[in-house]
């Protein structure tokens, strides 16, 4: 038997737990890949940070050689005020949690363990380090307290992490029925830093970190892991460009994770965070952004939340300055704001041109008038978006209205069309993202958490992690799923697996118009079910009436009530392929498909 030394709270930990996985697709730290290109800073600030600095293992020397088998490629909280302010913002949602068991996965330097433990007072405290014999005397502390243990384990390997969730470790957590694995279990919180700099690979992934994500979340519609006890509220620091999949700001980062978490959570925030675009590749409308901001900034208002100082970001800010008799910035009343590097650019020639008057034969003055060019183009281009837009919104309000015959409807629609072919292919696809963009958020509630958000993420310094890398905290709260998802494996209907193949390829293809979506999946399966899809038709939540090929629903337009409904639709058809028939239609297209976990 395996014992950690460590005055009475240390329990005998069964040889299995150490056997792990001798393949390649273990999970240990050891075994996976990382980029060695990602530059390391070590600026220590605070005891925490200068203890961690000094054991070695970011830069040994001579008098204290590297700690053998640690990861130096985790990432620690090292800031006391990083964590009063946490829970001075948000500690009231943490309320219901008070007195209850707490499962802390890879705790490392453990001031955050600490701090959530000082505020909850937990009637048990698991800590679960694979790095143990490291972080043994940062855990003292902590370990000293009654019913905390340590585990020397690692939370990311699945096997490791079951022995734990047993009565021997949990007394007070039964194994949920079925009417309680629909109901919050706030007797048990799981928090986990899955923070790795440089990224860690795994196989096929990009990120580590992104695919225990992925796997946590998959565990709510399963009842797996810690979500056997009920619905099992986690709270997970990560890096700030591993929350992507779980968390997009915007339609063209809304991946196969995000839909899945729309399906299993009731939210997901972020309580803190790096400040700054989440893509240098993609944007949404700068007033969209706004709307949305000052959106939250009432919510806020309204449930009295209060921002610590020096932690709000400068849309937070820009929100703030809006008078109180403004209501709301409705984006669809201006034309689009798009922020490109250029405008900057310009700005910095024209505070230079006001200074000191640039000669016309000089670069400065050439480059000043190109992008003086370009934003007029580009003004006159979102003119043109808008009146596409209006145009759309127009028909939508015609038909809504009952005053126009099916016929007039269809005329206008075909008028529409033409007016948007009449446009070069690449502003016709800046169009529709624009256009996508916006359905996104006027339905009610807006389709993507973080359109949703009770409170605007605080702001964090690199040097408040050690490594500095910012990282940021995620709350993830899980919901009932429908039923229907739950249905997995042999002894069910396989609905839920079914889903699963019919999202993927959907997904695959996620612009075409729906009808040839579901004909791809089965012929006749649009005929069926488009008539008795009631969701995608309604108005106020996500739907869409028009017909044409740019204005139609596509896969990706999808909220999570209308997928419900699909998957009720598909298991209700009488002429559904079984489900080795549906692995064998949609086999090909998806075997090369690895955009589960995808951001891009």
């Amino acid at each position: 038997m395996f014992r950690v030394s460590i005055g009475s709270n240390v329990r005998n930990i069964p040889p299995t737990i150490f056997r792990r996985p001798s393949t390649a697709s273990s999970l240990t730290s050891r075994n996976l890949a990382s980029k060695a290109t990602e530059k390391v800073h070590l600026e220590t600030s605070g005891p925490v940070a200068e203890e961690l600095a000094a054991t070695g293992l970011w830069a040994s020397s001579r008098r204290r050689p590297k700690p053998k088998n640690a990861d130096k490629s985790r990432v620690n909280i090292v800031s006391e005020k990083l964590c009063d302010d946490i829970f001075s913002y948000v500690g009231s949602s943490l309320d219901r949690h008070k007195g209850c068991d707490i499962l802390d996965i890879y705790p490392g330097a453990g001031l955050w363990s600490r701090k959530l433990h000082d505020y909850l007072q937990p009637r048990s405290h698991i800590l679960m380090e694979p790095d143990a014999d490291l972080y043994r005397s940062f855990l003292k502390p902590l370990l000293d307290r009654p019913n905390t243990t340590l585990v020397p384990a690692s939370g990311l390997v699945w096997r490791e992490l079951n022995s734990v969730l047993t009565p021997e470790y949990l007394p007070h957590q039964v194994v949920a029925d079925a009417a309680q694995l629909s109901q919050r279990n706030d007797t048990l919180l799981v928090t986990a830093n899955i923070a790795f700099h440089p990224k860690k690979r795994f196989l096929n992934f990009g990120s580590l970190a992104s695919l225990v994500l992925y796997q946590f979340i998959e565990s709510i519609r399963t009842s797996a892991l810690f979500q056997r006890y009920g619905l099992v509220r986690i709270l997970i620091w990560t890096r700030h460009d591993d929350k992507y999949g779980l968390l997009p700001k915007f339609m063209q980062k809304r991946k196969k994770l995000a839909v899945d978490t729309e399906l299993s959570c009731d939210w997901v925030h972020e309580v803190c965070g790096r400040e700054g675009p989440d893509s240098a590749w993609y944007v949404r409308d700068s007033n969209l952004d706004a709307s949305s901001s000052l959106a939250t900034w009432r919510r806020m208002q309204a449930a009295g939340f209060k921002i610590p100082n020096g932690r709000a970001s400068e849309d937070l800010k820009e929100a703030q300055r809006v008078p109180e008799s403004r209501e709301a910035i409705v984006p669809d009343s201006i034309p689009p704001v798009f922020k490109r590097q250029f405008k900057d650019a310009l700005d910095e020639l024209e505070t230079a041109h006001e200074e000191q008057i640039f000669t016309k034969d000089s670069d400065s003055y050439r480059n000043m008038q190109v992008y003086r060019w370009r934003a007029n183009w580009e003004e006159k281009k979102h003119e043109r978006m808008l009146r596409l837009l209006s145009g759309l919104d127009a028909i939508t309000a015609l038909y809504k209205s009952g005053k126009a015959s099916a016929g007039e409807i269809e005329a206008l629609e075909a008028e529409w069309e033409a007016d948007v072919q009449s446009n070069p292919k690449g502003f016709i696809n800046e169009f529709v993202t624009y256009k996508d963009n916006l359905h996104y958020y006027r339905q009610n509630p807006p389709l993507l958490h973080w359109d949703r958000r009770a409170y605007d993420p605080m702001v964090v310094q690199p040097e408040e992690f050690f490594p500095n890398v910012e990282c940021s905290l995620l709350d993830i709260q899980p919901k009932n799923v429908h039923p229907l998802l739950r249905q997995r494996g042999p002894n069910s209907n396989r609905a839920g697996d079914c889903f699963d193949l019919i999202m993927s390829s959907m997904m695959h293809q996620s612009t075409i118009p729906m009808g040839q979506s579901l004909d791809a999946l089965m012929p006749g399966a649009a005929d069926y079910i488009i008539p008795r899809w009631k969701s995608i038709r309604d108005l106020d939540h996500g739907g869409v009436i028009t017909k044409t090929r740019h204005s139609e629903l596509s896969a990706r337009l999808l909220n999570a009530r209308q997928w419900e409904e699909l998957l009720e639709l598909w298991m209700e058809w009488p002429f559904r392929p079984e489900f080795h028939e549906l692995i064998a239609r949609t086999h090909d297209e998806l075997a090369g498909d690895d955009n589960v976990l995808s951001t891009e």
